[in-house]
């Protein structure tokens, strides 16, 4: 088997197709595993051919239903900035749904129209986790997940006539249904699948269909972005009549050319399913499609860079340490430099070089593992009850972290004071996640001058948190 080979796993209507492919050789259908609900983990290993198991590249793809997305406005382009600042916004919209926020990806755009904003696309339904879990526990995690929306996205984007940035829809007849496809600024918004009559009603009844389908849809389209579709593309079928259908809705429909006659060894016959009968493995395959992953496996990427250029560092180094001492020596030997100053000199530069080397390592660690503020502060504010207002926070980000909160507690008496500050150092402790919980008796009360806040009516406290 090839190093080279990748699994890529479809999911549709509650099937788990496997498909083992290689750029250079013809995709091949490893196997077909229903999935229902139930699936257990057991039940999902042993149905996993052999082959399949041995691959350590995976691509998942879901239907587009299981997917979301939202744009924010947002100036900064520095992705250490936006990615608290996301994973935030979708706590706050999905706060029963906290895995959501371990499944996001985004870019970011600017039109002439419109100020710099975030585009961001997350996985948002229960279904699409379960078959990110089951796989995983099975041994087959996804690297990356995709849908077919995305993969248009992709492909339409690489088309030499397509204007990039711009609004379009896709249309994608079926045997007797219609994929609708509809971005915004060059960007994935929503599908619908329109079921079309059957084949006794004849063709005519399935034009009109689909053109009052595809009506409705603009008219939802215009009122989620207050936009207009500028491009239509439409995927040949024998069943729609392409120049019929555009003068129905009134817009000029161009064909767009798919991969899908990829021979796959099974047969001469396509196996994808449905929306996916237009894209070839290779399409899927793209390094180029937006696709999300799990924030671990994000890290787990970023850390084997880190880790393989200090591999590739100590290596350089070694190598021209050995070969400079190998060159001192040499020459050490015929009486022409002095034999152990200049040496000692030298091996002592390219060891501040690897000292160096090593702290500039550590500090990117350091960095990486120092708390986020944005993080602290939006944890803080999911921790506050409605009796408690924080008046001012102190950082404290060198190792170990600290948080000092100073804030107001307002209280009818000393059992409801209790009560209150109670529910706040357990939403603290669920909230931030600190090294050591904080415990009631860390609050302290301010003392001097008035205890009460003649504004506010309440009492002043401070507490100081220990972070990781």
């Amino acid at each position: 088997m090839s190093k080279k080979n990748k699994l890529i796993i479809i999911f549709y209507n509650h099937q788990l197709l496997l498909f083992l492919y290689n750029r250079k050789e013809n995709g091949k259908i490893v196997g077909i595993i229903p999935f229902p609900d139930a699936l257990s983990t057991d039940g999902l290993s042993i149905s996993i051919p052999a082959e399949a198991k041995k691959l350590k590249e995976i691509i998942l793809v879901l239907p587009d239903y299981v997917a979301g997305n939202s744009i924010y406005p947002f100036t900064s382009e520095k992705r250490s900035i936006a990615e608290p600042f996301i994973r935030r916004k979708l706590t706050e919209t999905f706060p029963a749904s906290p895995d959501i926020s371990e499944f996001f990806n985004f870019s970011n755009f600017k039109t002439a129209m419109e100020p710099a904003s975030i585009y961001a696309f997350y996985l948002k339904e229960s279904i699409a986790f379960l078959v990110y879990n089951r796989l995983s526990e099975a041994g087959l995690r996804p690297d990356r997940i995709t849908t077919p929306g995305y993969i248009w996205q992709d492909k339409i984007a690489k088309n030499a006539d397509h204007e990039s940035g711009k609004s379009f829809c896709i249309i994608h007849p079926l045997v007797d249904e219609c994929q609708l496809y509809f971005y915004v600024n060059g960007n994935f918004l929503f599908s619908r699948t329109i079921k079309l009559p059957g084949p006794s009603e004849g063709n005519k009844e399935k034009l009109d269909a689909l053109a009052f389908e595809i009506s409705q849809s603009l008219y939802l389209f215009s009122q989620k972005v207050k936009s207009e579709i500028s491009t239509f593309y439409i995927v040949p079928s024998t069943d729609i009549d392409e120049k019929g259908l555009s003068e129905k809705i009134g817009k000029n429909i161009q064909s767009i050319v798919t991969d899908s006659k990829e021979i796959l060894t099974a047969g001469n016959k396509n196996l994808m399913p449905g929306p996916f009968s237009a894209f070839s493995l290779a399409d899927i395959d793209s390094t180029t499609i937006p696709a999300i992953s799990h924030r671990a496996v994000v890290m787990e990427k970023f850390w084997h860079t880190v880790q393989l250029t200090g591999i590739i560092t100590g290596v350089l180094t070694l190598i021209l340490l050995c070969a400079e001492t190998a060159y001192f020596s040499y020459w050490s030997n015929r009486n022409i430099l002095p034999k152990t100053a200049s040496m000692s000199k030298d091996i002592n530069d390219n060891r501040m070089i690897v000292g160096h080397y090593n702290e500039m390592l550590d500090l990117v660690m350091n960095e990486r593992e120092r708390p986020d503020p944005a993080d602290i502060i939006a944890g803080i504010a999911l921790s506050l009850p409605e009796k408690v207002t924080a008046r001012e926070l102190l950082f404290n980000l060198d190792a170990p972290s600290q948080v000092v909160i100073k804030g107001i507690v307002r209280a009818d008496g000393p059992d409801s004071i209790k009560l209150t500050l109670s529910e706040m150092v357990e939403g603290l402790t669920l909230n931030l996640k600190p090294n050591r919980p904080p415990v009631i008796g860390d609050i302290g009360f301010d003392m001097e001058g008035s205890a009460v806040d003649q504004l506010i009516q309440g009492y002043k406290f401070h507490i100081k948190v220990d972070m990781k």
